[in-house]
């Protein structure tokens, strides 16, 4: 579609909203924006709808789209029209943001102008207006790549693959499907890098595959891209079994990318974690609490639970996305004695629990109740890692992040 002179209804109001106008703008369009709540009368007049990740196939613009024969495009769809570098693509379940934040590192290590954006926080279409990069490393969550034509992604990381967000893909399969749209369009010269197991079964491009696992391992404590090692995994600011395979596909895109080895080693050693995935939030009676809100499914409160050492406390509730908690009883480890479960979904996973002989679930009335339950639990550890989204109580995962930091700080106001 040419956009010059067309009219189109952009969908939310957010980051990917914000970069939706910007790229519009630049495709010579006019357009107009609204709340995804509604679908305001102006539709009538537009040409196409762009709407934001997450919005479901049941919203009223679908069906007016069905019904009017109207084009309906996403954020990262436009940044593909507009980019000119080549894309390096990050998906997956768990260790997104962590690997294209560790990619960020090693390209500014090796030198090379790379443009960190998508899921991350920094739209891509915003991020495609301005130009000016080598390459751009792009976070791609599984609603961005329903949206996501006509991207093209030259190196593609697929990270890992568990049950999240199946009140909107419906299960697994069309959740898989969803992830493996990031290799659309791939050929021979492109690559995907995937965990060495991974059922590709629908994937419709056909790229040059790369295996976490067999092109990119661990060994007595070094790290091997290609059968060479690069540098040892204590040399890792970032701490936990998970880091280390976020560094290991890093390593591999980056080195699929020409990146020498001694600039992927340089990065990786300079990268620190963000906030709010297992930081460090204090240190009470003897007990150390870990702040891991990002946390947002089952898969990465099972990696960060197995961080821990000492007898462990998880806290642990929020929005429901639809996920069976008995998986979560089932791969805690040992020294995880205690949950403390709280927020809009408490009461599916006291139910798991349950169901599953968990006999250390306590139901709380509060975050604040749950922080207090496990300070005075006798406990080495607490884990702040809700296996949930946000949205029942706060409006992102950082807001509720500082949250439980806040909890934790008036512990020590108890005592003084």
């Amino acid at each position: 579609m040419t956009f010059c002179g067309k009219k189109g209804l952009v969908l939310g109001s957010g980051t990917s909203g914000r970069g939706a106008m910007l790229a519009l703008k630049k495709l010579g369009a006019e357009a107009i924006q609204a709340d995804t709540e509604y679908l305001p009368e102006e539709i009538t007049g537009c040409d196409f709808a762009v709407v934001s990740p997450g919005i479901r196939h049941d919203h009223p613009v679908y069906k007016y789209a069905r019904v009017h024969d109207m084009p309906v495009y996403g954020e990262i769809g436009l940044g593909a029209m507009l980019n000119k570098a080549p894309v390096i693509g990050v998906t997956g379940t768990n260790g997104k943001t962590t690997t294209v934040s560790m990619l960020g590192s090693i390209y500014e290590a090796a030198g090379v102008r790379a443009a960190v954006c998508g899921n991350i926080g920094r739209s891509f279409a915003e991020a495609a207006c301005e130009g000016g990069c080598d390459r751009v490393i792009l976070e791609l969550s599984s609603f961005q790549l329903l949206q996501a034509a006509p991207l093209k992604v030259h190196i593609a990381c697929i990270t890992n693959l568990s049950a999240d967000h199946l009140d909107y893909h419906g299960n697994m399969l069309e959740y898989r499907h969803a992830k493996l749209k990031i290799a659309d369009g791939q050929t021979p010269e492109d690559f995907l890098i995937v965990p060495e197991k991974l059922n590709l079964v629908g994937m419709r491009g056909s790229p040059t595959l790369l295996a976490f696992g067999r092109d990119c391992y661990e060994k007595e404590g070094r790290l091997y891209v290609m059968g060479a090692p690069f540098m040892r995994a204590d040399e890792l600011k970032a701490g936990g079994r998970h880091n280390v395979q976020n560094a290991l596909n890093a390593a591999l895109a980056a080195f699929a990318d020409g990146i020498p080895p001694a600039a992927i080693r340089d990065g990786l050693m300079s990268f620190v974690p963000g906030d709010y995935r297992i930081s460090p939030a204090g240190v009470y009676n003897g007990c150390a609490f870990y702040n891991d809100s990002k946390g947002t499914n089952i898969g990465a409160t099972l990696a960060a639970a197995r961080c821990m050492t000492g007898s462990t406390a998880l806290i642990a509730g929020g929005s429901d996305k639809g996920y069976d908690y008995d998986e979560l009883f089932r791969g805690l480890p040992g020294n995880v004695t205690a949950v403390f479960v709280t927020g809009g979904n408490s009461a599916g996973i006291l139910e798991s629990a349950a169901r599953m002989g968990y006999a250390g679930a306590v139901a709380c009335d509060s975050l604040g109740d749950a922080v207090r339950r496990a300070a005075s639990g006798g406990f080495d550890s607490v884990l702040f890692s809700p296996a949930s989204a946000s949205f029942d109580r706060y409006a992102n995962y950082e807001e509720r992040g500082r949250a439980f930091e806040s909890e934790v700080k008036k512990l020590f106001g108890s005592t003084s």
